[in-house]
């Protein structure tokens, strides 16, 4: 598990050197497909950890299970505007601890990047954007998020391994 983390990693930091030439070999479609693997893998990681455990914090200083899976829904939110959305003002997110309402609350925000990521054209992924201060392609900023994301998932995984309960199974591009 732990090398083909690790595997990931350099596979997308290899990704990211290439540049454009590269960017433009991805399809929208298979921006989508990962989206769609790495929904199902935290979606499943947040339903196979009983309400019970959603308070849980492994430190006092880290988030406890809900607030870190509410981390990714906000996450969420705030990168909407790499898919051609606008962020949702109020942001859908709440501090509530019940597991079916923080799932609800999760799989609303996939669903709320997909339909921005299914409208994506070709132009669209190699649009120079501004991302938090820099200029770079679409493409790039969607890695950049979908990276964020796999390490979210990483720190919930640790979560559900200390409790005893195997998270949802890894998936990514």
């Amino acid at each position: 598990m732990k090398i083909l983390n690790i595997k990931r990693i350099l596979v997308l930091s290899f990704c990211l050197l290439l540049g454009n030439t590269m960017f433009a070999q991805v399809k929208p479609a298979a921006a989508v497909t990962a989206w769609d693997n790495m929904t199902k893998m935290v979606v499943e990681t947040a339903k196979a950890m009983p309400e019970t455990h959603y308070s849980y914090k492994p430190t006092e200083e880290l988030r406890d299970f809900a607030e870190q899976i509410g981390h990714t829904t906000g996450a969420n939110y705030l990168f909407a505007s790499v898919v051609k959305l606008d962020r949702p003002d109020p942001m859908p997110t709440s501090e509530t601890k019940h597991k079916a309402h923080v799932i609800k609350e999760l799989e609303a925000s996939f669903t709320f990047i997909k339909n921005g990521m299914n409208k994506l054209t070709q132009e669209d992924l190699n649009e120079e954007i501004e991302f938090f201060g820099s200029k770079m392609p679409r493409l790039q900023a969607i890695l950049i998020m979908t990276s964020h994301l796999q390490r979210e998932q990483g720190k919930t995984t640790i979560y559900t391994r200390l409790k005893g309960i195997a998270p949802g199974q890894s998936g990514g591009w």
